[in-house]
């Protein structure tokens, strides 16, 4: 055989191995698997598993009884709970003024007196009426006296006595009407003295020494303490949720670290047309006198009270009919999610209180990562716990035990 012939020959064998091999390995490699790591609760394309095979993380809640009250927060402002407007009773110009601004006066304590000159004038004037009219009465008494005596002796008829006697009878007339002139005159100089008529404070003041006043003009306010206002703007949207009695617990920043016990008195019968509000009056005591009319207040009203209450997060509530209201949640029983109807109470805007359906301790599933149903598995997350108890600052009632 030529050299040309055995190479020919040569790679013909090599070409005819090279198909037989690849003929023998290429089933094999199609075969090998593709390995895809997918993230926990995702199913693969195309795979057969169920979705509830696959254990759903959830994040659960469990369920307490709690003191469970909803507060409403507003803004408002210290008012005394008797305003009175000081005023004096005549006219006059102011000669003393004996209080400032804030001072405590106690009821019967002189504030202010008008220049009095007039006024003892005509006190002096009625008391010197009164000493005639008394001087007058004795001279009568005594002719009256000689009157009887003549007549018993028979020096003068019957009609002369009585003229006697009339005589003394105008005599105490006029004693009396000269007294009641003087009582006037008393009053009156007693009117040029102003008074507190009551325990309280000093508002603003507003008359000063030297200056004319009326019976119409106000020269300070003063307001009783002892018991105070607080009035709040309520808001329209929020008004339904407002009642007389409700608790409010009121705080001034001057007393950062003291709350004041109060409940609302009042409420407006009608709603301010610039600021669409109501004004609630909260009362408070205040017998330490540590709240001023005019403070700046921030209060807090329970709205809503409930001492044992099963309260859930909101958003672990279902609408499972599609009705629009939240009736059913899911629970976890071990390792699978169980639905269960339940009956909502009062909601707040994080938490919800459920009358019916749940008991204490279970685990309601708050949060799931993947489309939860009845008997879905599950696999814990987290666990969170009620914790609505808060250090809230003292009390005066409670400060001064």
């Amino acid at each position: 055989m030529s050299k040309r012939l055995k190479t020919v020959v040569f790679f013909i064998l090599v070409l005819i191995g090279g198909v037989a091999l690849v003929s023998w390995g290429l089933p094999s490699l199609l075969k090998t698997p593709k390995v895809t790591r997918l993230p926990p609760g995702v199913k693969p394309q195309g795979a057969t598993v169920s979705e509830e095979s696959l254990a759903i993380p959830v994040r659960i809640f469990k369920a307490a009884r709690i003191e469970f009250t909803d507060l409403l927060p507003t803004l408002g402002t210290v008012r005394g709970q008797t305003e009175l407007e000081l005023k004096f009773e005549v006219n006059g110009t102011i000669k003393e003024l004996h209080f400032r601004e804030g001072d405590l006066v106690k009821a019967g304590q002189a504030l202010s007196r008008l220049d009095d000159q007039e006024g003892r004038l005509r006190v002096e004037y009625a008391e010197s009426k009164r000493q005639t009219a008394e001087s007058q009465l004795k001279l009568a008494k005594k002719r009256l006296s000689v009157s009887e005596d003549l007549y018993k002796l028979g020096a003068i008829i019957l009609p002369k006595l009585e003229e006697s006697r009339i005589e003394v009878e105008q005599a105490q007339t006029q004693v009396i009407t000269a007294e009641k002139e003087l009582n006037l005159a008393q009053h009156e100089m007693e009117r040029t003295i102003l008074k507190a008529p009551m325990d309280g404070v000093i508002g603003v003041r507003h008359g000063e020494v030297g200056e004319v006043v009326t019976p119409q003009t106000a020269i300070a306010t003063l307001m009783d303490v002892n018991s105070v206002y607080v009035e709040v703007g309520i808001i329209e949207r929020d008004i339904e949720r407002i009642r007389l009695g409700q608790r409010v617990k009121v705080s001034v920043d001057s007393l950062p670290n003291t709350t004041f016990d109060g409940r609302i008195d009042n409420l407006a019968p009608l709603v301010e047309g610039k600021s669409r509000t109501l004004t609630a009056k909260v009362k408070v005591d205040n017998a330490q006198g540590q709240l001023l009319p005019g403070m700046f207040a921030r209060s807090e009203i329970a709205v809503f009270e409930k001492p044992d209450a099963l309260v859930i997060p909101l958003p672990a509530l279902k609408d499972n009919d599609g009705d629009g209201k939240s009736d059913s949640v899911f629970v976890a029983e071990g390792e699978k999610a169980v639905l269960k109807p339940v009956t909502v109470g009062y909601q707040t805007t994080d938490y919800a209180e459920v009358s019916q359906g749940l008991q204490e301790g279970d685990q309601v599933i708050t949060e799931a990562r993947g489309n939860l149903k009845d008997g879905s598995g599950v696999t814990f997350l987290e666990q969170e716990e009620a914790a609505f108890e808060r250090a809230e600052p003292k009390s005066v009632s409670e400060g001064s035990k």
